[in-house]
């Protein structure tokens, strides 16, 4: 039995999804909103399951794992009968990783920091006083606590805001370049690797930043095969988006900054 702890929005939510459609592994949903403003949505004791208490979180057969990308890699190892989603050679492996390593190495924050500035600011201006107040109390994770902060104060004028679009910049413009040589980014096989950062097409492209990067085509090839497998239909489109409105309406307006910003200006 898999229970995963997960909304619809989320990028590391929407990478766990991916990977369980993938190997097509039975699962049952548990909806924990951890990014509204409101901290009453965590169940009783969820932060004994997940000290940071943050989704997604696995729990399988009594054994609870946060932490996206180790969740996938668990996956990998425990239903090794399943679809593989880990290259043979040992090389390919190393590659797989090193991707994988890009999200803890600031590209995950860079992705709060811009959704922030865009998006959720909005959100926790409109939320309850002592609701929001509750909810940073019970944030544990101090970097994505001031961070929050500051983007939410400054939004578009926050200095967290343009590093944040150069890493993008910089991220997709190596896929790309690693993409014209494989067809995916470990090398032949689709892998991990490709999930773990196809998520953040998904959510730039939801702020309508596409056109910075109208010139990858190789990057944009890769998203759009994605998109057309049967199990990002149903890791990521059949399970929407609250605030894809919101999303499409503040992109367009923080557009000409972002634009900007992409652009070292």
């Amino acid at each position: 039995m898999l229970t995963l702890y997960h909304y619809d929005r989320s990028t590391a939510a929407q990478r766990v999804r991916l990977g369980l459609e993938e190997k097509k592994i039975d699962w049952v949903s548990e909806i924990v909103d951890t990014a509204m403003g409101d901290a009453t949505k965590r169940p009783d004791g969820f932060h004994k399951l997940n000290p940071k208490g943050l989704i997604p979180l696995l729990v399988h057969d009594g054994f609870a794992l946060p932490e996206s990308t180790l969740i996938l890699e668990y996956l990998e190892e425990a239903f090794p009968d399943h679809f593989t989603l880990t290259p043979k050679s040992p090389q390919d492996r190393a590659r797989m990783r090193l991707w994988m390593r890009r999200i803890e190495d600031g590209i995950h924050v860079a992705s709060r920091t811009i959704g922030v500035c865009i998006v959720n600011r909005f959100i926790y201006k409109e939320a309850d006083k002592l609701k929001l107040s509750e909810y940073y109390a019970k944030m544990r994770d101090e970097t994505r606590k001031n961070n929050d902060q500051i983007n939410t104060e400054l939004g578009l004028e926050s200095p967290l805001l343009k590093p944040s679009v150069i890493a993008f910049k910089n991220l997709f413009k190596d896929m790309n370049e690693q993409l014209s040589k494989t067809p995916w980014l470990a090398g032949e096989n689709y892998s991990i690797a490709d999930i773990s950062l196809v998520v953040y097409l998904t959510r730039m492209t939801s702020f309508q930043m596409a056109p910075l990067w109208k010139d990858f085509t190789y990057l944009q090839n890769w998203f759009e095969k994605i998109k057309a497998r049967d199990a990002y239909k149903r890791a990521v489109d059949d399970w929407g988006d609250v605030t894809e409105q919101r999303r499409r309406e503040n992109g367009i307006e923080a557009y000409p900054i972002l634009e900007q910003y992409w652009h070292g200006k």
